[in-house]
């Protein structure tokens, strides 16, 4: 960075695979604003030749057509050799593509939010010589998989303890490591004190109903169909007093068959939804997978959930961290969750404002400020000579 220029460029490596890794790189992005430059970077998806930039657009039917596939792929991956040995083979294949994306950018620093971006971006760095910064952003909060853990990084940034203790077993340098937390957007921190019913009023939502919101992620993964028909119906049955919302993401084929069903009581079935924090405002309780951004996001604004399925191996620990801290509980059986939608609604049950209370309790709403603080300090730094 010249002395001339003294606002930094900031480059950071995302992709789309899910919603977590986009939803990081915003957050860090808006608290970036005013204090550098910001370029998103997807070098996965944007600039990886077949069949690599299909990756992040198969993340979604893999995980939930064939989870023993992705647990078998984890658990090869468990091993800091072999994911090296892995991108290494890779390397010759992607190389010139992605160092023409990421040379030209001409960043001051680099963040990667993602686990395929750490090794080989920071190896394309440092043959062209940049001394940019590299600072890996680990958004698995409790089992993040050791492709994140590269020992040549500057700084590596974990949300937890557990996370802080996967790094140093991976080789990581314990100076480099630094517990921070989730970071998420602006929205969801001012989400945090709005009345529900004035947030549902605005979404066009009946303010007096309570507002159940189901999701399964940026991708759409999980049995939103059956467990959306089991907790409806267990909640007409009981009167009806209850209002849904079913966020499918990007899985339009999820959307075609939520909005083919008849629904016993008021369902909005959503896409893709950019105002997630609007719609965790609103929301009185949250079905979901074991996705950390959602987790974080949720815990952010005080919504309870309860998780009903999670990615093998890398999202498992986020159940044990979800209960422990007794911000929800973890269901995969659709009539349990029917139940528990049920006996935590009822009119008069304390459960909820309680296990709202520990929501708010778990959640880092200035780690994304603390974040880029950390990662920006590297640029201040004098370097070595």
């Amino acid at each position: 960075m010249s002395e001339y220029n003294s606002t930094p460029h900031v480059v950071i490596l995302m992709a789309h695979a899910g919603g977590g890794h986009r939803s990081a790189a915003l957050s860090l992005a808006e608290a970036l604003e005013g204090q550098a430059r910001v370029t998103l970077l997807n070098l996965l998806d944007d600039y990886t030749p077949f069949p690599f930039n299909r990756m992040s657009e198969a993340y979604g039917p893999w995980v939930n057509r064939a989870p023993w596939l992705y647990r078998l792929v984890y658990q090869l991956g468990a091993s800091r050799q072999r994911v090296v040995l892995a991108k290494r083979a890779v390397y010759p294949l992607v190389r010139q593509r992605l160092a023409r994306a990421l040379i030209n950018a001409q960043p001051d620093l680099v963040i990667s939010v993602h686990p395929l971006q750490t090794d080989v971006p920071l190896w394309l760095l440092r043959r062209a010589h940049s001394r940019a910064p590299f600072v890996t952003v680990v958004t698995d909060p409790v089992s993040p998989p050791v492709a994140w853990f590269c020992p040549n990084v500057d700084l590596c940034i974990v949300a937890t303890e557990a996370a802080r203790a996967c790094a140093l077993k991976a080789g990581m340098d314990p100076h480099k490591v630094r517990v921070i937390g989730l970071p998420v957007r602006r929205a969801f921190v001012a989400a945090r004190d709005q009345p529900k019913p004035a947030a549902r009023a605005r979404l066009g939502l009946d303010p007096q109903r309570p507002l159940l919101l189901m999701t399964g992620g940026g991708a759409g993964i999980g049995r939103l169909v059956p467990l959306a028909r089991a907790v409806t119906r267990r909640l007409a049955l009981e009167g009806g007093r209850v209002q849904v919302a079913i966020i499918a993401g990007s899985n339009r084929a999820l959307q075609s068959r939520l909005r083919a069903e008849t629904w016993p009581l008021p369902v909005v079935v959503l896409g893709f939804v950019e105002a997630m924090a609007d719609w965790l405002a609103a929301a009185d309780l949250l079905i979901t997978k074991a996705g950390p951004g959602t987790l974080a996001e949720a815990a952010c604004v005080g919504v309870p959930v309860i998780i009903t399925g999670f990615v093998p191996g890398q999202e498992e620990g986020n159940v044990a961290w979800v209960k422990e801290s007794g911000a929800g509980t973890f269901e995969p059986k659709p009539e349990r969750v029917a139940a528990l939608v049920s006996e935590w609604l009822r009119p008069g049950n304390p459960i909820l404002a309680e296990m709202a209370a520990r929501a708010r309790a778990m959640a880092k709403p200035e780690a994304a400020q603390q974040i880029a603080q950390a990662a920006l300090e590297l640029i201040r730094q004098p370097v070595p000579a």
